[in-house]
């Protein structure tokens, strides 16, 4: 039953264990006691009743909020005019949130109630903090002595949407705190909820202190238990013990055990190196750090357990906390099966013996002490969500107990069968899911109990779908990830042809539970739950529709990597690259299924198109294992265009991997194969490439140098190329052939003519708007002023390059533009600022691009400059590069920049 609108407190001293250490029992103890004597004086004389005191934490309850408000401050004043035994300071911490309850057998239970606690723990000792709902009914009449000092938005640990907190502040109180504790005071990717999490108390309290003292927890279990959620929150809940990060690794799209340490270092954000390891690097990475990496959906790759056990033995501040649904098998892992939710029996279910054995507390069903079960609770929750105000009565409250008995309290199940109750009654969904249990049962005796109950769960959830819901998603089942609109619209079908408008049907299946809404209002979408997806393909099997609707979705995605590819490098590439990453695991999806069936034209028209942005984004390594998989396949010969625009992505992978003996072969066989065809601006494509063996001093093997002579080489393939440009008036061609001629020159030392042909070539991409190739030619330019002393002028450059580099989200651009600012501020003896950029290069990316860098810039490493190392020190050096490579994406441009981080956000283009 709800209570109406409270306003619920909670404080707790802060360091209290460390007072007990300091003072000793019999001490602590009276100190205890005497705090719990001063809040009880404070909360009684504004009419605060206790709800639960618990060692040295109160949960009270208040009507008003002002009263709550003046009870603790009231409080707070009291406790630091207090004359404590041996000096000692004792700082209590509040915080406060208005909502509703609801009543049970076990006391009162809410989210509201759960936010409440989840903001007291983000205080300090001394502070009183207070949700939005407090400060906004607490305006109208607060004291003209009592201030709210707002500090933010805040995510807390239960993981939803950051909340708007302020600060209590009057006469008596302590001013000034750090910040927050909240959850994003840490380096984090944890994906933000959109439902509340309810109960696992005794689970999160087990599994918590598994994680405590195990490097590798693995939560087993079928599909539908829970497992991603309860991980999720156990590892929030543990955030002040990884001050170096929590990284939440899906891996549900993952088939390929030797890509995990790929999305590891994805998660982080380093991109992958050249000519090293993703777990050579990752273990540089995690060096002194302590780290916890949440594992998703590990049952997908099991034989990359290993890579993991590895990384634990390497790095030893990691731990590791994997959902799967079977063990790792690895040594030092800990396994946790996560149960079903606690349900009330079932009575309609048990004989007249088995009822009267019943302890008394359970042969009552009644709404107060059916809520104190957590399969109930979150039944209500989830119920409450379709059809607000829903709440259990003595009429439907034996129907609510049978569903959750009957579902195992498995959470999946328990949601899909809540997200009926906008349109039935508890009774008339329980009568339908036990024929749909008890026809699966007939069927499936095999199948282990909890496994027969999701599936029939969610069976009986899409039985009872109109057929063009149904129809919906199972052909949405093709996708991977993010879904949206667009994609579902084509792919699925039209309105025509599904018998419903597709956005309807997917707000419907949203709405029951069946799929879920991201919501982002930049890129809003929807995804499928794992369990769900594979019951889907299944009906779509059946159906006889998979092939098609997997060719469908194929040809999507290659249309949108064409489209997509082709923004890249103008002004709008931030927003592509952002939609690229969103599509990114249904690309992959669609390669590996063209790939599988030999199709050619979706397989290497999605990677040609695609291997820009993994350049960008640092999937060096899938790229070059991808690409070289399908040139080795008899397949991707078939095509001579398909298959030299494959040698042109395979050779740009190369380049980037500073990998020229691999990148040769590659771009000579798109060339010859272009001069069979008749396609001027390909085959001008296809020579500038591959004049790029030659432009690197030593570095052109020499059976393919003309004459022994690798500069002329290089200068009649780009002479060559530049005719077929201008003969079909291809300015943007042309720019490109000007900026080839002065990497010629730079990497050969002629700095003044390099300057004058990138020069050229800027104006030109600049008149195009290719904002891509703008940025790097200043990076050349700023590279070249370097080498010949003029320190200003590269400054200048490498500064607008770094900014465009910046907005494109380059990462490669941004780490060799970093370097070169080192060197800029060594020429400079500016040896602190070299040592952070350094270090910041280095440590944003590790070292992707090291090899390219090596080649471009001819630069040693910076701990081995004499008159750096004479200025700073060797400590002191590798203390500064620490500094840099701890730094934030802003953070480190905006240092390279030379400007504020506020000001680098506000002129974000």
């Amino acid at each position: 039953m709800a209570t109406g609108t409270l306003t619920f407190l909670f404080s707790d001293i802060e360091g209290s264990t460390r007072l007990l250490d300091e003072l000793g029992s019999a001490a602590y103890t009276v100190v205890l006691e005497r705090q719990a004597a001063i809040l009880r004086a404070a909360f009684a004389s504004h009419g605060g009743r206790e709800e639960n005191t618990e060692g040295d934490s109160f949960f009270v309850l208040f009507d008003r909020a002002r009263d709550a408000l003046l009870a603790a401050i009231e409080g707070q004043r009291a406790l630091a005019a207090e004359a404590w035994p041996e000096g000692v300071e004792v700082r209590v911490r509040m915080g406060m949130h208005a909502g509703e309850a609801s009543s049970s057998a076990a006391g009162l239970v809410g989210i509201d109630i759960n936010r409440a606690a989840r903001i007291a723990a983000a205080a300090h000792g001394g502070q009183i903090v207070v949700s939005d709902a407090v400060r906004t009914l607490v305006a109208p009449d607060l004291d003209p002595s009592v201030s709210l000092r707002g500090l933010g938005n805040h995510r807390l640990k239960d993981l939803r949407e950051p909340q708007p907190l302020s600060q209590v502040v009057a006469n008596g109180l302590r001013l000034e705190f750090p910040p927050l504790r909240s959850l994003d005071v840490r380096p984090n990717n944890l994906p933000t909820q959109l439902t509340s999490f309810v109960g696992r108390e005794h689970e999160l309290a087990e599994a918590g202190a598994l994680l405590a003292s195990n490097r590798l927890v693995t939560m087993t279990g079928p599909g539908g238990t829970g497992k991603t959620r309860l991980s999720l929150q156990v590892a929030a809940n543990a955030a002040e013990d990884f001050p170096g990060g929590i990284f939440f690794v899906a891996l549900e799209t993952v088939r390929d055990p030797g890509l995990v340490p790929s999305r590891l270092a994805a998660a982080i954000g380093i991109a992958e190196p050249a000519h090293r390891t993703a777990s050579e690097v990752l273990v540089e990475w995690l060096s002194g750090k302590q780290v916890l990496f949440v594992l998703d959906n590990f049952e997908q790759v099991l034989d990359a357990g290993p890579v993991v056990a590895e990384l634990l033995r390497s790095a030893p501040g990691l731990k590791a906390l994997a959902t799967s649904r079977a063990p790792l098998h690895v040594s030092g892992e800990q396994e946790y099966p996560v149960p079903g939710l606690p349900t009330p029996p079932d009575i309609s279910n048990l004989t007249a013996f088995e009822r009267a054995n019943l302890p008394e507390s359970a042969r009552s069903v009644t709404p107060e002490a059916l809520s104190t079960y957590e399969a109930v609770r979150l039944f209500i929750a989830r119920a409450g969500a379709v059809r607000p105000g829903f709440e259990i009565t003595n009429e439907n409250a034996p129907a609510v107990a049978a569903i959750c008995a009957r579902l195992h309290g498995m959470p999946l199940a328990i949601e899909l069968a809540a997200a009926r109750v906008k349109l039935l009654a508890p009774d008339a969904i329980l009568a339908r899911l036990e024929h749909q249990l008890s026809i699966l049962a007939a069927g499936s005796r095999d199948l282990p109990e909890r496994q027969q109950t999701l599936r029939g769960a969610i069976a009986w959830s899409y039985d009872i779908l109109d057929e063009a819901c149904r129809l919906l998603l199972d052909r949405l089942s093709v996708f991977a990830g993010h879904i949206e609109l667009e994609a579902a619209e084509v792919v699925c079908g039209p309105a025509s042809e599904l018998g419903q408008d597709p956005l309807d049907g997917l707000l419907s299946l949203a709405n029951q539970s069946l799929i879920r809404s991201i919501d982002d209002a930049s890129a809003p979408g929807f995804q499928m739950l794992e369990t769900i997806r594979e019951f889907a393909t299944e009906m779509l099997e059946t159906r006889g529709q998979r092939e098609e609707l997997e060719r469908r979705h194929g040809a999507w995605f290659a249309d949108l990597a064409t489209r997509a590819s082709a923004q890249l490098n103008g002004d709008a590439q931030r927003e592509w690259l952002g939609r690229f990453e969103r599509a990114h695991d249904n690309i992959r999806v669609a390669m590996d299924r063209a790939a599988a069936r030999g199709d050619a034209g979706t397989a290497i028209t999605l990677a040609f198109h695609t291997w820009r942005f993994w350049q960008k984004r640092g999937h060096l390594y899938e790229a070059r294992r991808r690409l070289e998989a399908m040139a080795a396949a008899g397949w991707s010969r078939r095509d001579p265009v398909l298959r030299a625009r494959l040698m042109e992505a395979l050779g740009g992978v190369a380049w980037w991997q500073g990998d020229l003996v691999a990148m040769g072969p590659a771009y000579r066989e798109a060339v010859e194969i272009w001069r069979t065809q008749d396609n001027p601006a390909e085959l001008a494509n296809a020579i500038y490439n591959f004049s790029f063996v030659f432009t690197v001093p030593d570095a052109a093997p020499p059976e393919l140098v003309v004459n022994g002579d690798a500069h002329a080489t290089a200068v009649a393939l780009l002479n060559e190329a530049l005719a077929l440009y201008r003969g079909i008036g291809d300015e943007r061609g042309e720019a490109t052939i000007l900026w080839g001629l002065g990497n010629m020159l730079y990497f050969r030392g002629h700095v003044d003519p390099a300057s004058e042909d990138l020069r050229l070539a800027m104006e030109k991409f600049r008149k195009v708007g290719d904002r891509t190739m703008e940025a790097w030619t200043l990076h050349i330019l700023g590279g070249a002023l370097l080498r010949a002393g003029r320190l200003d002028e590269a400054a200048a450059d490498l500064r607008r390059a770094l900014r465009l580099f910046y907005d494109a989200s380059d990462t490669a651009g941004i780490t060799l533009v970093l370097d070169d600012l080192s060197s800029h501020a060594v020429g400079g003896e500016q040896f602190e600022r070299a040592a952070r950029l350094w270090g910041a290069a280095r440590g944003f990316t590790s070292t992707t691009g090291a090899t390219l860098a090596s080649l471009v810039d001819e630069a040693v490493e910076l701990r081995s400059r004499p008159n750096v190392r004479l200025a700073l020190g060797g400590d002191n050096l590798d203390e500064l590069a620490r500094e840099g490579a701890a730094m934030s994406l802003d953070e480190i441009v905006a240092y390279g920049l030379d400007i504020p981080v506020g000001e680098l956000q506000r002129s974000a283009t």
